[in-house]
């Protein structure tokens, strides 16, 4: 791979060298959003602080880079050259290899800073023309005006207001295909849904067919149709509500064949596969695809008269055998006479409404077996339900059913907003006997077609954990905000990780690994036990790590070996925001992006407490930051992960030019006692525009440190007392030593209601005391009532270090004065 370095790269280096702290780099968009394989794109990449872009980071095989190069000016309106904003686009020439998988190849940039959002850039089969629409000027939004193209083609478009047409001229021969794809939906926007309408016009005017949605791609319709004579037919693009706003398509046309099912829809990992290709207006064909060795989803691309699909439809490879259905089998009865051993995957098609399939299995008594009917997730139309009953039960017998499924038993971390594959059902079975049994596939609206394709895989049910970076709910504006991790060299960064089981959760404790590090970067985190979800992860970069990114998995395995557990990183990115901020589109990922970035302009260090922190105590930890020589702006520090139980005060910004700062913990009484592994994280910039913004800051990590969490030294009980305004009383507090400490505690009151005060002032104590006495006096300004909360404020010193808690509440009355009118609360 070969970079280029930008222009002004040089004077970034520079700044950075003096200190200054780098802005956070941001992806936005990317233009044009897709290429033709086995072609040479240049790419512009628009967003924010990308002048020090390094390397395009991708997550699937094919593309290479051959350059990058800054963006100073674009062409305007009138045709000159208009200066862009610094930092704002970069220019980079992709290669994409001849045997590119067609589809989103998901990236990310790196910068010498840090790594952007992940966005999406799509591959097709056909060269690209552009829609050549020019506002003002000139349309295409008539017949007359139509944009003519080549068939199998694809147009760049573009709907430049909300009632914008687009339309597209086309020769074809009669009984050849006039076929139309959509992508835009799928592209990823920052905010609103390309919900686009497609439509197919005969050379006399008359629609042939028209779709705003599909069953394979959900918001991007497709359309495919046999001329029914030679001649010019129109493509017509435009919103399906009118009220698009600048959407960005690629629009796929052309006599290709665009299937919407492949049936069966898997087979055996590494075997060939003979496959039915559904949907297409010409009628089903066979076509024969090797299935790879590795079990997963599997690309599938038909390809008719020597011209691929420009998508690829969905296929699976699993590692047990297939069965297919046999007509008739819409009964139990008339399901097959023998009974498969599990596991295994049913294949069929509810080809026409109200269609029941059934399959019969055998099993024992106590297996476990996990049922995962697979449709939606393939592009099919149908909506699954699948049940299962004993062989003889009677037809109103109750079995066991599922409809739907929860995101983590498909292995997609937790996330907000519509995931489609959740409508793909999981059963999970404990065979309640030996015997025979049948499994019923059927739609939930009771609807059926030719291409309504589904597949069900039965195996061993086996609990896998995986990890992913936790979102946090302030960052609703900026969902994938630090969900790349950058570490500078020489430094440190932290990240919340979290953690899932795709079914029972697992026993013992945990530890996490990192797969393919960086040559350089260390893993710190603590383990995992039972009921935690979330933990700080600390990665670590030496000084003379090589600058880079790379795509790791973070695993979770038991401590100490023993039973192999199945478990890696998994991620949902949310793209495409509509109404609440919520995301119509959910995109998978399994690998994390890691990059060793150039050196931060600042490091912090924690003093580890000498003593521990008690329950309904609190401590404060002593830090510092090292700035390098130039930098002396504000440093923002914040615990992020907290122990069940663990309360901190508000960040704590370290004032420009100061190196040190104190941070308060505490901890409620139902703090978990043991020992914690924490790290304090310190950003460039003060905390008043919100600590997770994400604009302008630098990110740094102190090293892990360990707080111990424990008892409290004394447990304090109150009697109840009471106190006439302008009086003195006597307030004996009864003490109970939980963990001894040497030589004398500070103790007095904290609570107390107004008007009352001490005294005689503070006491001390020391851990053979029983008791400490307090003399109170109610001035003037004391209200009637009760008054609850008042405890004994303790000041232990451990091991050279203070640590403070609260302990009681009790319960003081103030009464009036005798034979005074009492004055109200």
């Amino acid at each position: 791979m070969r970079f280029f370095r930008p222009a002004s790269t040089c004077a970034a280096l520079l700044l950075a060298a003096a200190g200054a702290a780098a802005d956070t780099p941001k992806l936005a968009r990317l233009s044009p959003p897709g290429g033709q394989r086995g072609t040479t794109v240049e790419v512009e990449f628009t967003g924010r602080a990308l002048a020090q872009t390094r390397e395009v980071l991708f997550y699937e095989a094919g593309i290479t880079v051959e350059g990058i190069e800054p963006v100073e000016s674009t062409t305007g309106p009138t045709g000159k050259a208009v200066p862009v904003d610094p930092g704002t686009r970069v220019r980079v020439k992709l290669k994409l290899a001849a045997d590119c998988p067609l589809g989103p190849h998901g990236l990310r940039l790196r910068t010498a800073t840090g790594l952007t959002e992940y966005q999406r850039f799509f591959v097709g089969p056909f060269p690209t023309v552009e829609e050549n629409e020019v506002i003002g000027k000139t349309r295409n939004d008539k017949p007359e005006t139509a944009t003519p193209v080549s068939a199998n083609v694809t147009v760049l478009g573009k709907l430049n207001d909300p009632t914008d047409v687009d339309l597209y001229r086309v020769e074809v021969k009669r009984g050849q295909r006039v076929s139309a794809e959509v992508e835009a939906a799928r592209l990823g926007v920052e905010r609103g849904i390309p919900d686009l309408h497609l439509a197919i016009y005969a050379p006399d005017g008359a629609k042939l067919a028209a779709a705003d949605d599909s069953a394979l791609f959900v918001q991007d319709p497709v359309l495919s149709v046999v001329a029914p004579r030679d001649g010019a037919y129109l493509v017509e693009v435009r919103h399906s509500m009118y009220n698009a706003a600048n959407d960005v398509y690629r629009l796929h046309v052309g006599t290709f064949a665009r299937p919407t099912g492949v049936y069966p829809a898997g087979g055996p990992a590494g075997e060939e596969l003979k496959v039915r290709v559904l949907g297409d207006p010409k009628g089903a064909w066979d076509q024969t695809v090797r299935l790879p060795k590795a079990p997963g989803d599997v690309p599938f691309a038909a390809v008719s008269d020597g011209v691929s699909a420009p998508s690829p439809n969905r296929l699976r490879a699993s590692p047990f055998p297939n069965v297919l259905e046999v007509e008739p089998n819409d009964t139990p009865e008339a399901a097959p006479a023998t009974a498969v051993a599990l596991p295994v995957a049913f294949n069929g098609i509810i080809d026409k409404p109200g269609d029941v399939d059934c399959f019969r299995f055998k099993a024992k008594k106590g297996e476990q077996f996990r049922f995962h009917a697979l449709a939606q997730a393939l592009g099919s139309p149908l909506d699954p339900v699948i049940w299962i009953k004993p062989v003889g039960a009677k037809a109103n017998a109750a079995g066991q059913r599922a409809a739907d499924s929860r995101p983590n038993q498909l292995g997609f971390a937790p996330a907000g907003g519509l995931i489609r594959e959740t409508h793909d059902p999981v059963l999970e079975f404990t065979v309640p006997a030996d015997g025979e049994y049948v499994l019923g596939v059927e739609d939930e609206r009771g609807e059926g077609g030719a291409d309504y394709v589904y597949r069900v895989e039965v195996q061993p049910e086996a609990s896998a954990v995986h990890t992913y970076i936790a979102p946090e709910p302030e960052n609703q504006f900026a969902p994938q905000l630090r969900q790349a991790i950058a570490v500078p060299a020489g430094n440190r960064t932290t990240v919340q990780v979290g953690v899932f089981a795709t079914g029972r959760s697992v026993a013992g404790e945990l530890e996490l690994v990192g797969v393919n590090l960086p040559k350089g970067v260390t893993l710190h985190a603590p383990r995992l036990t039972p009921g935690m979800t979330k933990v700080p992860v600390v990665f670590e970069a030496a000084a003379d790590a090589k600058p880079e990114a790379l795509l790791v998995d973070l695993i979770a395995r038991p401590v100490g070996g023993g039973a192999t557990l199945a478990s890696g990183y998994r991620q949902m990115i949310p793209m495409n925001a509509y109404g609440n901020n919520d995301y119509y589109l959910h995109v998978p990922i399994d690998r994390l992006a890691l990059a060793v970035t150039e050196p931060a302009p600042f490091t912090v260090k924690v003093e580890e407490p000498k003593s521990a922190l008690v329950q309904n105590g609190e401590v404060s930890l002593k830090f510092s930051v090292e700035r390098a020589k130039g930098f002396d702006g504000p440093i923002t520090v914040q615990l992020e992960w907290k122990p069940l139980g663990i309360n901190t005060a508000t960040p704590v910004t370290v004032p420009a030019g100061k190196t040190e700062g104190v941070y308060l913990l505490g901890a409620a009484r139902n703090a978990a006692a043991g020992t914690h592994q924490l790290t304090l994280t310190a950003m460039s910039g003060s905390g008043r525009r919100g600590y997770n913004d994400g604009e302008g800051r630098t990110y740094v990590a102190s090293q892990p440190f360990k707080l111990p969490v424990a008892e409290p030294h004394v447990e304090a009980r109150f009697p109840r007392t009471s106190i006439e305004r302008g009086k003195t009383a006597a307030l004996v507090v009864k003490l109970n030593h939980l963990q001894p400490f040497e030589g004398k505690a500070a103790v007095t009151l904290g609570r107390l209601p107004r008007g009352i005060e001490l005294a005689d002032g503070p006491r001390e104590i020391t851990s053979a005391d029983k008791e400490v006495k307090f003399t109170l006096r109610a001035t003037p300004e004391a209200l009637v009532g009760n008054y609850q909360g008042v405890v004994l404020d303790v000041t232990v010193t451990d091991k050279g270090q203070s640590v403070r808690q609260l302990s009681g509440g009790g319960v003081l009355r103030v009464d009036a004065e005798r034979g005074a009118p009492a004055k109200d609360k």
